[in-house]
């Protein structure tokens, strides 16, 4: 409409002429003054009055239309031509709650149009995350594939370094370990029996050498003893020879000797024969007194004595040199049969040497022969232990590399951190060699909030979009809100079970802890948030009408 609006005074009307002037004049200019004039006969006869011009008023004196106090209101004069019941509701004050309440509205209207046109509302884009360092992830992937056996994390969750993390079917490598294991545990029992083989023969080998040598050594001494019980015969030999040619020579001798006694007996027998010639040539002399008879005397001892040594001769030569000569060769009879029971000796001595050492020869012999066969016995034992540890060392390398690929089948973490992606959906799904599983954000990296992005919110998402994190741990009424900022979206959607597809953001944070009881607690890895995204800002008015934009796209006119 065109018109004003004018605040009517709660005061009693008492000169309704200038306001039925405004409203005759309004109604002039008005669109609906026609509508209006066509019901001025109805309304006529409804309050008893009758139809006139615009021109023809009732007339007012004029000291009426000077105000009066309000003190004392006077009513409509009745002098005018109006009927009863117009006249009636004339004279009564206009009702003041209807004109509040239609003003009111009609502010309130106005407010909310103001409001609804000028006022802006943030749209935001709401999804759940979680606190995770910030960096480079390590990526985990199997080695082999196989299928999965059970899970032991969840997204999100705060792992330690060699913590299990998937482990995939194990049955096949376990079997594959366990059988090895048998054959090396079989092996070494083997082995274990072969150097127990190999140092028996070597102890009997030994103990065979030990007593040939004692043997050896006992042979060695009885052919020494016997050498040297040959050499004290020898050499007792060698003095009896030497008695029994002293004998004999003492034999000859003394066999001798009678004919040195005669041949003494007769120069005793020559010497007598001549002192008793020289006697008789001498007596003349003594009997001519020309040699005294004490000579004489001389000569006739002399003789007596030679007779006398010829008889003691006879008789003590010839007694001695008997006894002598039994002694002598009693001696020699004696000494002969001592050499020849010597001699008897020396032989068997040397007899018994000889056989001791043929004995000895053939110990040592037999010995070698020992010897040579347990060596050689232990050398083919060392040539089968030395396969067999070559056997063991390749199933102990199998074992090993079954171990390892048994230890495979296990992905441990790598580094303290935060699974920041998991990308197994069920139990039992086979996956292959690197692919990633799963992937761990270091722990000592910064905190940044990886958050799940619904599709439908994702539209109008950008990087570097300011965002609103509400910590689940600390209720964002008592502790507030911590702002940040989009630093990276994920450039595909990924499928999840609950919202469908789903983008990964990355949201980094304006502060890391916050402050409880004048003490500050900063954020860990791993608790859970809102992240409300502000993607755009939208005039109240356009979210008002989307129900009929919406309405007008499905075809419904309005």
């Amino acid at each position: 409409m065109t018109g004003q609006i004018r605040i009517l005074d709660t005061e009693p009307l008492t000169n309704p002429e200038p306001l039925l002037t405004e409203s005759a004049d309004s109604l002039k200019k008005s669109p609906v003054r026609q509508k209006c004039h066509n019901l001025l006969p109805q309304a006529a006869s409804i309050y008893g009055g009758t139809l006139a011009s615009s021109g023809v008023r009732p007339q007012i004196p004029a000291e009426s239309q000077k105000p009066s106090p309000p003190s004392s209101p006077e009513p409509v004069s009745n002098s005018a031509n109006w009927s009863g019941a117009l006249q009636a509701v004339l004279d009564q004050p206009p009702a003041t709650l209807p004109l509040k309440l239609m003003w009111g509205g009609l502010a309130f209207c106005v407010a909310f149009a103001a409001w609804a046109t000028f006022g802006q509302i943030d749209e935001v884009g709401r999804a759940r995350g979680v606190l995770m360092p910030k960096g480079d992830v390590y990526k985990i992937h199997p080695l082999e594939s196989g299928k999965i056996a059970s899970v032991r994390v969840k997204e999100g969750q705060l792992v330690k370094a060699g913590q299990e993390l998937v482990e995939l079917d194990t049955e096949f490598a376990r079997q594959e370990v366990e059988r090895l294991q048998q054959l090396l545990t079989g092996d070494k029992i083997q082995l274990a029996q072969m150097q127990a083989m190999i140092e028996k023969h070597q102890l009997q080998a030994s103990t065979r050498a030990a007593i040939a040598k004692a043997d050896a050594q006992a042979q060695e001494a009885a052919i020494v003893q016997a050498k040297e019980k040959a050499a004290t015969t020898q050499d007792v030999l060698t003095h009896l020879q030497a008695d029994i040619d002293a004998d004999r020579t003492r034999l000859q001798r003394l066999k001798s000797l009678p004919a040195t006694v005669q041949e003494r007996v007769e120069q005793l027998q020559a010497d007598v024969v001549a002192h008793k010639a020289r006697l008789e040539k001498i007596k003349p002399l003594v009997e001519q007194g020309a040699i005294s008879q004490a000579q004489t005397f001389g000569i006739e001892q002399e003789i007596r004595d030679r007779q006398s040594a010829i008889t003691k001769s006879y008789l003590e030569e010839g007694t001695s040199t008997k006894e002598r000569l039994f002694e002598v060769e009693q001696n020699l009879r004696d000494r002969l049969r001592t050499l020849t029971q010597n001699q008897g000796e020396l032989r068997q001595t040397f007899t018994e040497a000889n056989r001791l050492q043929a004995v000895l020869a053939q110990k040592q012999a037999e010995g070698n022969t020992a010897q040579i066969e347990a060596q050689q016995q232990i050398q083919q034992l060392q040539v089968e232990m030395t396969k067999l540890k070559a056997k063991i060392a390749d199933n102990g390398n199998l074992l090993t590399s079954a171990k390892t690929k048994l230890n495979q089948r296990f992905l441990y973490a790598p580094v303290d951190g935060v699974v920041s992606s998991f990308n197994i959906r069920n139990i039992g799904e086979v996956v292959q060699p690197g692919q990633t599983l799963a992937e761990i954000a270091p722990q000592a990296a910064p905190l940044v909030l990886s958050a799940t992005l619904p599709n439908q919110e994702a539209g109008f998402v950008k990087i570097g979009m300011p965002v609103q994190v509400k910590l689940d741990a600390y209720p964002y009424q008592n502790y507030g809100i911590v702002n940040g900022k989009v630093t990276s979206i994920s450039p595909d959607a990924k499928q999840d079970k609950q919202l469908g597809p789903v983008y990964q953001v990355e949201v980094s944070l304006n502060r890391h802890s916050i402050t409880a009881n004048q003490q500050t607690i900063n954020f860990k890895a791993g608790q859970t948030a809102t992240v409300e995204i502000i993607t755009r800002r939208r005039h109240i008015s356009d979210i008002l009408l989307d129900p009929i934009k919406q309405l007008q796209k499905g075809g419904i006119s309005l």
